[in-house]
């Protein structure tokens, strides 16, 4: 009982240290989500003040808005420019529990104005953040072209979600 007890435990140690909270860009991806605990907050106030966040930091909140359930969850889609080419748009979800919430990046697309001017092409395109292979080199390395653009989208989200931990 008493192995099984240490292993549990281990377990939990190794899963409690392998949560993210910032977001890199890796071989592997850029980091799924980060969890940023709240101590002492219930679901319900990380909510709320998560809107009133969203009210403060966006101009035009009720756009940005594009999915919500009380307590549970808020999606939001925002932009920045001269994060990537031209312009970037984003989506995140934060969710909240009891102490904490988790930051999500579920989608990054961008435009470029040399895309345009080039080809006349103005749709959006995806910002690859899972299959990462184009942006390292055969030594793991980032490739000196995508170096400033990686660390700015990192710098990006990470100083908004430490924005929202702030607030």
């Amino acid at each position: 009982m008493n192995k099984i007890l240490t292993s549990f435990l281990l377990l939990c140690a190794v899963v409690g240290l392998a949560q993210e909270t910032d977001f890199k860009f890796s071989k592997d991806g850029f980091t799924d989500f980060v969890i940023v605990e709240c101590e002492k907050k219930t679901q319900s106030e990380l909510y709320k003040k998560t809107l009133d966040w969203v009210a403060v930091i966006y101009n035009t909140p009720s756009a940005v808005l594009k999915g919500q359930i009380e307590n549970d969850y808020i999606r939001i889609e925002g932009s920045a420019k001269d994060v990537i080419a031209s312009g970037m748009k984003y989506q995140i979800e934060i969710s909240f529990k009891e102490g904490k919430y988790k930051f999500d990046i579920v989608r990054i697309q961008f435009w470029s104005e040399m895309d345009y001017l080039l080809i006349g092409e103005t749709d959006w395109k995806e910002f690859e953040i899972i299959k990462m292979d184009k942006y390292f080199d055969k030594q793991g390395e980032i490739k000196g072209r995508y170096k400033s653009v990686l660390d700015r989208v990192t710098k990006y989200f990470n100083s908004l979600n430490s924005n929202l931990k702030d607030f």
